[in-house]
């Protein structure tokens, strides 16, 4: 399936803020201002695992165990601030938290899939994949 916003013509670079901008875009043609409350929604809400996904991708981790068998994840990852400065950044998170996020996540990514999968539906972009329909 064709990233929607390449289907419609949108042009953009591949960072998050320029493609929350090319799907909040897709709200503006018309037939799809019907979709915009769901996709500023999705939109939204993808902005609150930014940071997760910077750690995860980006960062390092160590793993503490403490006497009682707890976990406690530490990530560090540098953040750039200009031409040639950095600031160290760092995030503690315990494996509850971590199986949150992933369920959370999880739930999301499901939610978007399906807006898309009506929307080129609804919009006959394109067949829907066997299994989606």
């Amino acid at each position: 399936m064709a990233d929607i916003s390449v289907k419609l013509d949108l042009r953009f670079p591949y960072l998050i803020d320029a493609r929350i901008k090319a799907v909040k875009r897709i709200a503006e043609r018309e037939g799809y201002d019907v979709y915009k409350e769901e996709l500023d929604g999705v939109c939204e809400e993808l902005l609150r695992y930014v940071d997760v996904r910077h750690f995860m991708t980006h960062g390092f981790l160590s793993l503490t165990i403490d006497k009682k068998g707890n976990y406690q994840f530490e990530f560090l990852r540098y953040q750039r601030d200009g031409e040639g400065k950095f600031t160290l950044l760092s995030a503690k998170t315990t494996i509850e938290r971590l199986r949150q996020a992933a369920d959370d996540i999880g739930n999301y990514v499901s939610h978007v899939i399906k807006l898309f999968a009506k929307i080129y539906s609804e919009q006959k972009l394109e067949p829907l994949p066997e299994g989606l329909a």
